[in-house]
Order: structure tokens, then C-alpha cells, then sequence
């Protein structure tokens, strides 16, 4: 399978927006791997709840107040708080695939997490059959 490149689109600063079904319908019918690639600095991508609206509120929470804005940050760009956050996130997941299904929980969703929005960002997947 060839790459894929699922874009997405945030309108705030930050954000998490659920892009379980857009991986979905780039997967084959097939068992094998998925790999999920951000390629920002100020963004990354996560698994967590996506049934309580509340959940993805309260990470955000969290993470802005372990990486606020206003603090004596040297980068000078005014996005360091977003560099932080994606670090403690990470840019890319693996995922198992079961018959072109991610083998995710009941309640668990794929998240791309904005830190610097908005913007339109990418998404690569790549999946690997076997």
C-alpha cells in the first residue's frame, strides 16, 4: 500500500480532532500494521476516549497548565508551549489491523492533537501488511 496523507484542519490553538474514521477508510480489508506519522513540530496524534466530549477538554486542560503560555520561554517563534505539548504526546502511533479494522477499545478513538493552531496539517499513514 501506498502512502496516504490525511489532512486535517484545526480552528483553534488547540485542539484535538478525531480522525478514527478518516484512517479507517484509507485501510485495506487486511490484517497488518498501521503506522500513524505527524510531521509538526507543534502537533501530534493520540489514543484516548472519544465518547465524553469532557475527556478531550480535560487534556487540554492539563496540558495547558503544564506548558501555559506566558511563561520566559526562549524560542522566540511565541509557539513554545505547542513544542512542549507535543513532546509529551508524541508524533506517531502504531496500530494493530484486524480485517482493515484498528484493534482499539470500546470507547477508544485516534486523536490529532493541534498545539499551534489553527492550521491545516497532515496526517501520514502507512500500512504494512502481515
Amino acid at each position: 500500500m501506498d502512502l496516504e496523507v490525511i489532512t486535517v484542519k484545526t480552528s483553534r490553538k488547540t485542539e484535538l480532532v478525531d480522525i478514527t474514521d478518516e484512517v479507517i477508510k484509507r485501510l485495506p480489508n487486511e490484517d497488518g500494521i498501521c503506522v500513524l506519522y505527524v510531521p509538526h513540530t507543534t502537533a501530534g496524534i493520540i489514543i484516548n476516549e472519544g465518547a465524553d466530549p469532557a475527556v478531550k477538554r480535560d487534556i487540554l486542560m492539563v496540558y495547558d497548565r503544564l506548558a501555559p503560555e506566558g511563561l520566559d520561554y526562549e524560542h522566540l517563534e511565541g509557539n513554545s508551549p505547542g513544542h512542549v505539548k507535543s513532546s509529551l504526546t508524541g508524533p506517531s502511533l502504531v496500530l494493530i489491523v484486524e480485517k482493515g479494522r484498528p484493534l482499539l477499545g470500546t470507547w477508544q478513538r485516534i486523536f490529532f492533537a493541534e498545539y499551534d493552531g489553527p492550521r491545516t496539517r497532515k496526517v501520514y499513514l502507512k500500512f504494512v501488511k502481515g
